[in-house]
């Protein structure tokens, strides 16, 4: 990582966003009635960068207008590193804790994933009460299971969301890069409902720092089947559009003041 540049910082800091949203895979968006407002490297903020397509390594604050003349200001993460580039967990930590310092407190994490159950298909969206954390090295008998949200929050998301593209699930955070064989898939269906190769660390992290979060799994993927980074690109340009279509309306059901912000 690079050191932190002390302007960047400031313009972060100024901003005081209402809330950030870190994007995976192709997943990148400006929410409906959003503006860019201003644009921050990772570099420039001391975080780590990936080489993954589909991962832009920009922090975007984003004014969203809205009727009530109380605008939503948003710090959106576009892209993530990911514990097989070779980076450690401290590095994969950092944009989340570096945020919560900024006094963003609400955090919503979405990721590109493959679906382990036959009800849940590709265009799906998985809100998660729970990380399986399958990247760490487990302890006893069970690999460590991470609570992100309440079940009551998880279906309110559902709800903003639409109850006919989302439903609740738990994540299974594995470490990659290979996508899952067929064998693979059927074990990980005995532990969750989706699988990625990132969310752990971040969760961890914003629990540790005070943040308070939602994780939308966007399933881009049937797990198991023959697949390729591409094709997840190729199906999140479509989950995108979704995303900005309902990312005010996930901030306000997971957080009900968001509604009076401005």
């Amino acid at each position: 990582m690079s050191a932190r540049d002390s302007s960047a910082w400031e313009r972060l800091t100024a901003w005081q966003p209402h809330g950030a949203v870190v994007f995976g895979s192709g997943l990148a968006t400006v929410p409906l009635g959003g503006t860019v407002e201003d644009e921050l490297t990772y570099a420039s903020l001391g975080w780590p960068r990936t080489t993954v397509s589909g991962h832009r390594n920009r922090l975007q604050l984003v004014r969203v207008r809205r009727a009530n003349g109380c605008d939503l200001r948003l710090a959106l993460a576009c892209g993530r590193a990911h514990g097989y580039e070779g980076f450690r967990e401290e590095a994969l930590e950092d944009p989340v804790r570096s945020l919560v310092r900024a006094g963003v407190r609400r955090l919503v994490l979405t990721c590109s994933s493959g679906s382990l159950r036959p009800g849940i298909a590709p265009g799906n969206v998985v809100v998660c009460g729970q990380v399986v954390d399958l990247q760490r090295p487990p302890r006893g008998a069970e690999p460590p299971r991470l609570r992100v949200c309440s079940g009551r929050r998880c279906t309110e998301l559902v709800a903003a969301i639409g109850r006919s593209a989302a439903t609740v699930g738990t994540y299974v955070a594995v470490a990659g890069p290979q996508f899952e064989t067929p064998a693979e898939a059927a074990w990980l269906s005995a532990h969750g409902d989706v699988v990625g190769m990132s969310a752990a660390a971040e969760v961890r992290a914003a629990r540790d720092a005070g943040g308070e979060l939602c994780l939308l799994a966007l399933v881009a993927n049937r797990s198991g089947a023959e697949a390729s980074h591409d094709d997840v690109l190729a199906a999140g340009s479509g989950l995108a559009v979704l995303l900005a279509a309902r990312l005010e309306a996930v901030l306000a059901a997971r957080w009900p003041d968001v509604r009076r912000a401005g």
